[in-house]
């Protein structure tokens, strides 16, 4: 990936998709797009724009099975999150339902771990961005990992009780399973 991207050069990173657009295209040797590596750096600026010239990227897995969503959330980065989400679910493109339905597949796509954004973001202790998920989706709350370990019992298991307390208020049927039983 050319060092623009890394940088956060907005300006030219512009002049460099203009010159060569196929390079939004391209993977790294783990595959992770231009969409995943701006999430990891924190660039929101360019995460805006290989997201709108190429939305499909926001659903692309990586080697380990992460979508930039799951990036940002390990990464802790609330803002991309919240941007990429609202984003997903805007009005401007097209049909609400379908694009709906599209948004909810995404947020619960899991990883080869079986981990959905939730999960890292529980993972990273972040109570502003687990409030915010599991608004957006309270079903979130309902899936556990390869480990059978919930988010419910994640936030337990690390004594997490603002956002215990949130998963239990989001929807009755929380899975409440882990590798403890």
């Amino acid at each position: 990936m050319d060092q623009r991207l890394k940088s956060g050069d907005i300006l030219h990173f512009k002049q460099l998709l203009n010159e060569n657009p196929s390079l939004l295209l391209k993977l790294t040797p783990h595959e992770n797009t231009p969409l995943h590596i701006a999430t990891l750096f924190g660039h929101k600026n360019i995460v805006a724009e290989i997201y709108n010239r190429q939305h499909s990227l926001l659903a692309q897995p990586n080697l380990d099975g992460d979508t930039p969503l799951h990036v940002a959330a390990r990464a802790g980065r609330i803002s991309i999150v919240s941007f990429l989400v609202n984003e997903m679910f805007s009005l401007p493109y097209g049909d609400i339902k379908n694009k709906g339905n599209r948004g909810i597949e995404i947020l619960r796509m899991r990883n080869k771990w079986g981990n959905t954004v939730l999960h890292e973001v529980v993972r990273n202790h972040s109570i502003r961005m687990a409030e915010f998920l599991i608004k957006v989706d309270p079903g979130l709350a309902c899936f556990e990992n390869n480990m059978g370990e919930s988010p419910l019992y994640l936030t337990a298991r690390d004594g997490m009780l603002e956002i215990v307390n949130l998963l239990l208020m989001a929807t009755r049927s929380s899975a409440y399973g882990g590798s403890d039983g």
